[in-house]
């Protein structure tokens, strides 16, 4: 399947700065320092350290329990992550797992459920970055399992139909990945499964009358076909994989 490359994002590394602030420096020339800038100094450092765990931490503590500003730090910080994907895919899928993660809570998505979905569907456009599938396959499907999961919850699906069933095609062809299904084979089953059961919900039917032809046909569309597609480069989806932002342009941002 191919898998369509978002524009290029300059990497401009200046070699007059090295030691500790080198890579704030790097990150900061990719995102471009109004974006880095609008985060709060501890989230700052924790998403230029790349860690997981730091930036999920930053953000409860920050949001204090808030689960509308919670969903707002992690929409902020995967917005972020997505323009630096080609040129920093380690940190980009980084901060993509931990931002869905955030959002993946019950009370986030009842207070903010547009913003979660946003966050979903930024998320699933990182993962279908080749650079970020050749470099953390690990991480890419448990960002699919993930994201295709609150981005079919019900009051999430809700708030952007369109974007949630774009996350289910783009976590359904990051799992069906080669690279991916070498080292997570099981991230099929299970979004196939979230897929599958979102599919005959009756609730995302009401929200959306073409959800259940829409979710069969990401799954009917790649069975039997996936790997020759895959070497052709190219696919016969009518739900094609993307990595632009229109699907969630006019959604809401809380």
């Amino acid at each position: 399947m191919k898998l369509l490359r978002s524009v290029g994002v300059a990497f401009l590394v200046s070699t007059a700065f090295v030691g500790a602030y080198g890579p704030t420096i790097a990150f900061a020339q990719q995102a471009g320092p109004s974006a880095l800038n609008q985060l709060p100094p501890a989230l700052r450092a924790a998403l230029v350290s790349g860690n997981v765990e730091s930036i999920q931490s930053a953000i409860q503590t920050l949001s204090g329990g808030n689960p509308t500003q919670a969903a707002s730090l992690a929409q902020q910080v995967v917005a972020i992550a997505e323009g630096v994907a080609d040129a920093n895919p380690q940190l980009a899928i980084a901060a993509a797992q931990a931002a869905v993660s955030i959002v993946s809570n019950s009370p986030i998505q009842t207070s903010a459920p547009a913003a979660a979905n946003n966050v979903a569907a930024i998320a699933a456009r990182i993962i279908v970055n080749p650079n970020v599938i050749r470099v953390a396959p690990a991480q890419v499907a448990q960002v699919a399992t993930q994201a295709v999961r609150v981005a079919t919850s019900p009051r999430v699906y809700q708030a952007n139909p369109t974007a949630s069933v774009q996350v289910a095609a783009n976590s359904y062809a990051a799992a069906n990945n080669s690279a991916v299904v070498a080292v997570s084979p099981g991230a099929v089953q299970q979004v196939t499964s979230a897929i599958s059961q979102a599919s005959t919900s009756q609730n995302l039917n009401a929200a959306n009358p073409g959800n259940s032809a829409q979710l069969q046909n990401i799954l009917l569309q790649n069975q039997g076909g996936q790997n020759n597609q895959e070497q052709n480069g190219e696919s016969d989806s009518e739900i094609p994989v993307i990595q632009g932002s229109e699907l969630v342009d006019n959604a809401s941002p809380t």
